[in-house]
């Protein structure tokens, strides 16, 4: 049941949280009194690095993450594993989900690795460990360079110093090229930028990505288009409004908005603008539409035909 927040309700919330929630807390109860060695929590990197539209998904997963910290204070057994998207099986794999994450650096975990994994964290000491595989310069181009939160911050610089992550910069180099275009290029510059990003949230050409089209008909769903508000908001270093791609559902409808309402650009001189009529060129036009209404439909197809073999 997945939305931008702005759309969501709590029985949307309702239905996401209670499989997770209502479950572990039973199995919590229920197992109290008993010497287990192992409790289990599958959670997700949702409630870990968030997931654009899946707000009702991320509180439900972090519920888990909270029991688990519950559970070691009571001196009970408890592990709460933040998994990425695993492939092959599971709900993530047949909606998807990880290849769409891959774009974004985040790659899936073959059920094999994931046992593996699972073996060596059931006897760690932690009470939450989060496990995915994940490409730090790729998961970062999706924040501007100033605006990393301090989490991705820490775990980056956490890299060796042979990898190391080069924070994107993509927020100042469009900025900068809009102030050094001329005023009546500076609306096709954005409106290709905006273009391109929706192609890279599409995972399609941008050549394929027609500016008139409404993005939902390329295949653009609710998270997309979040995600999709959030890239271009940290690309212009401003807070750009949740619903931004449902009021605005074109390219030519956000690339006017974001020039006109976020970036404020001037409109373009108007000297490239065709020339007003002169009394003599609407004296002219006026001759010629009284002349064509005193023609047949006959003599006016005569006229076309002849036009059509000069």
């Amino acid at each position: 049941d997945d939305g931008a927040i702005s759309q969501q309700s709590w029985s949307r919330f309702v239905s996401v949280l209670a499989p997770k929630i209502d479950g572990a807390q039973l199995l919590h109860e229920l197992t109290a009194n008993l010497q287990l060695d192992y409790f289990v929590l599958y959670s997700s990197v949702a409630s870990l690095f968030g997931s654009a539209g899946q707000a009702n998904h991320a509180a439900a997963n972090a519920f888990l993450d909270g029991l688990a910290y519950r559970r070691r204070a009571q001196g009970l057994a408890g592990v709460s594993i933040n998994w990425g998207a695993w492939s092959d099986i599971g709900a993530a794999a047949e909606r998807g989900v990880g290849e769409r994450a891959n774009q974004h650096g985040i790659g899936s975990i073959a059920p094999e690795q994931g046992l593996a994994v699972l073996e060596q964290l059931i006897n760690q000491p932690d009470p939450q460990v989060g496990v995915t595989p994940i490409q730090w310069p790729v998961f970062l181009q999706r924040y501007a360079k100033s605006r990393v939160p301090s989490f991705f911050a820490d775990m980056a610089g956490a890299q060796r110093s042979s990898d190391p992550v080069v924070l994107p910069t993509a927020q100042p180099d469009l900025l900068r090229r809009l102030e050094d275009a001329p005023p009546q290029r500076r609306r096709d510059i954005l409106l290709s930028y905006v273009q391109s990003e929706a192609a890279y949230v599409l995972a399609m050409p941008a050549a394929q990505v027609d500016e008139r089209m409404p993005l939902s008909n390329l295949g653009l769903d609710s998270l997309m288009a979040v995600e999709l508000r959030n890239r271009l908001g940290a690309s212009l270093a401003r807070s750009l409004p949740a619903t931004l791609v449902f009021d605005y559902p074109t390219i030519t409808a956000i690339t006017g908005y974001l020039a006109d309402e976020a970036l404020q650009l001037s409109p373009p001189p108007t000297s490239n603008e065709l020339p007003a009529a002169t009394n003599s060129d609407s004296t002219t036009m006026t001759n010629m539409l009284d002349e064509l209404e005193n023609l047949s439909d006959d003599e006016i197809d005569r006229l076309l035909a002849q036009r059509a073999r000069t």
